[in-house]
């Protein structure tokens, strides 16, 4: 793929540019395709964050802006990475797309198999591998299920990121419909391989995906900075009785949050025994261990009270430091009434509110009460056992 310098002086140029206007404008005498160097500069304004060595490396490409939105972030491929350590000599990545994952999977592997349908892409990825220096990411123009069938290959493990959007680009939230249909394809897969790796949307229920999915080792339940991003399944060829469930909140200025359990677990624990008032401190687990539905397990674990059945909010007089979550100390309890919201703006013009298992959102709380967003002061807004709906009023503990 031949690139000018003139390609990467446009894109530095126009950098902060609105991409929507530049496409308007006539620029004379390029030598480049004006439309793909535009969607650089848009690309780059979409993964600044995101993928900030992408970001960083001026000379890197992207062969559309939407391989640049669907890329993984560089913090949740070097996470998979660390998961599946120097296990795997060779992973072949079905899905290749902006590569970010193969780039990653390629410093702990020995060979990785780049597949991917779409020639520019190929294109791209080779060029972006050898300005990356990686040497040993072999690169494939194919369609993944042309290649799996024709494959003779044997691999330690495939690599699958299905795609989540169909045709008129609506998200889908079952793996049936995704592009390629893992369900469908799980049994050729673990004839040429003894794992797969897949990366799923976290809008997917879990427990189903374990039913779909044969041998499921392990579930990584990945969020960060407490956005859940996606999860992802280790699955073996042979049978796993109990299923670990891995939920991380990472943030790149923190060491990861971690807590593990088993569904069988969760499932086996009794009704918590149900507690009638709100103590010193209130705690949110993660949201990676709310997805995941470690309700009962994470109680446990930690030796604190649930609020309430369907609230997932918990509560106790003793300080535990090590909770992966946010954690509150309570400065007051308010039932719930009309007074009750005038009182609260009265004496909290500025507030933070969260709404868990109760009838009104935040924005319509926000609205009655007049309250504005933002300051240290953090309301919930939720429902205490038996059935009292209450306003918990707290302050959040820093760096723990």
């Amino acid at each position: 793929m031949e690139i000018s310098d003139n390609l990467f002086d446009f894109i530095e140029k126009y950098s902060q540019e609105n991409p929507i206007k530049l496409r308007l404008k006539r620029f004379e005498n390029l030598n480049f395709d004006l439309s793909f160097a535009i969607d650089q500069i848009e690309s780059r304004q979409k993964i600044k964050n995101k993928l900030p060595l992408w970001n960083q490396n001026k000379k890197l490409l992207f062969p559309s802006v939407l391989s640049a939105e669907q890329a993984s972030s560089e913090i949740t491929a070097k996470y998979k990475q660390d998961i599946i350590g120097s296990r795997y000599k060779s992973i072949c990545d079905l899905t290749g797309g902006l590569g970010v994952d193969s780039y990653y999977f390629a410093a702990s592997a020995e060979k990785v198999t780049y597949v991917e349908r779409y020639p520019l892409y190929c294109n791209v990825a080779k060029y972006n591998f050898s300005i990356l220096q990686k040497n040993n990411i072999q690169i494939l123009c194919s369609d993944s299920l042309k290649f799996i069938l024709g494959c003779n290959i044997k691999f330690d493990a495939f690599y699958i990121d299905p795609a989540r959007r169909n045709s008129e680009n609506k998200r889908l939230y079952d793996l049936r419909d995704c592009e390629p249909n893992i369900i469908a394809l799980q049994d050729i897969l673990l004839e040429k391989a003894p794992v797969i790796l897949l990366k799923a949307s976290p809008m997917i229920d879990i427990s189903r995906a374990i039913q779909d999915l044969k041998f499921v080792k392990e579930v990584y339940v990945i969020s960060v900075k407490n956005e859940c991003k996606e999860l992802f399944f280790v699955i073996n060829n042979h049978f796993i009785e109990e299923i670990s469930i891995n939920c991380v909140n990472l943030n790149p200025v923190k060491q990861p949050d971690n807590y593990i359990f088993t569904l069988k677990d969760e499932k086996n624990i009794s009704l918590l025994q149900p507690i009638t008032s709100v103590q010193s401190y209130l705690y949110e687990p993660n949201s990676s261990i709310l997805k995941a539905g470690a309700f009962k397990s994470v109680a446990i674990s930690f030796s604190i009270s649930k609020i309430h059945k369907n609230s997932h909010l918990y509560t106790s007089d003793k300080f535990v430091a090590n909770f992966p979550g946010r954690v509150f100390i309570v400065k007051e309890i308010m039932p719930f009434s009309g007074k009750a919201l005038k009182k609260l703006f009265a004496q909290y013009p500025s507030a933070n509110i969260t709404v868990r298992n109760f009838p009104m959102t935040a924005e319509e709380l926000r609205r009655k009460s007049k309250i504005k967003d933002g300051g240290n002061i953090y309301i919930f807004a939720t429902t205490l056992y038996p059935d009292k709906k209450i306003f918990i009023i707290c302050e959040k503990i820093i760096n723990v």
